[in-house]
């Protein structure tokens, strides 16, 4: 049987999504929980990775087992028992056996949170910064990089590929009160892509970077590239299949 998941997690205490040696990641402790009720090893796939200190509201996976289960409802109460309290099951389905969270997913959606202040209640989910942005300079910016394009400026060098071509079909930032909001929507993201974007555009908007984001891709070299923004701003919101 295969199983899609959607599920939340605070991700600032995890080393990100995927499974690693060090352990302290959500698919470790999800794949345990998994073990313990169905009685099984089974590795489940998740739609993307994520850094570590990444949230995300609606994360899919998917995980296949032996077991049909009847009480989808009971099984979600029982894997939200014991995981991690930082971790939420929101709901499980049945779906065919070619189902793949991973390679089937057509579009992924991020959301990176600025305050432009100081806010104590905000600090854990949003990047602060100690002036007003120019939202007309940062759109302007952000609307010359639609499309497909090779973001080799903005991937960390040990993680490039022999094609890191990205379809950003969405690329926008909105400013609520002090609450600056950028939202990104592609075929797939380059390792620490959007936090270097995001990074860039804000010493671009300090003027501490005198290119812009369209000149900096042209390079196709990270060192053009600005200071990586910190991970507790992003959150992953929405796989799209």
């Amino acid at each position: 049987m295969n199983y899609k998941v959607v599920c939340e997690f605070d991700g600032r205490s995890f080393n990100g999504w995927q499974s690693q040696k060090a352990g302290n990641t959500i698919q470790d402790n999800i794949e345990h929980a998994l073990q313990i009720i169905t009685g099984e090893k089974a590795g489940i796939i998740g739609c993307g990775r994520t850094d570590a200190g990444v949230s995300a509201v609606n994360y899919v996976f998917n995980f296949k087992t032996m077991k049909k289960f009847q009480n989808l409802k009971r099984v979600t109460s029982s894997i939200n028992a014991l995981i991690d309290n930082n971790i939420h099951i929101k709901n499980i389905k049945q779906v065919n056996d070619t189902f793949h969270s991973r390679y089937d997913c057509k579009f992924r959606l991020y959301k990176y949170s600025v305050y432009s202040g100081i806010s104590p209640l905000r600090r854990p989910f949003h990047t602060e910064i100690n002036r007003k942005p120019n939202t007309v300079l940062l759109k302007k910016n952000l609307a010359e990089i639609k499309g497909k394009n090779d973001f080799s400026s903005f991937c960390k060098r040990k993680s490039l590929k022999n094609n890191n071509i990205v379809d950003l079909i969405e690329s926008r930032v909105t400013m609520k009160g002090n609450e600056l909001v950028f939202t990104f929507k592609a075929d797939r993201f380059l390792h620490n892509m959007i936090r270097l974007i995001v990074g860039t555009l804000l010493d671009i908007d300090k003027g501490k970077i005198k290119m812009s984001i369209k000149e900096i891709i042209k390079k196709k070299n990270v060192k053009y590239a600005g200071k990586t923004a910190p991970p507790d701003g992003l959150v992953f919101y929405r796989a799209y299949y």
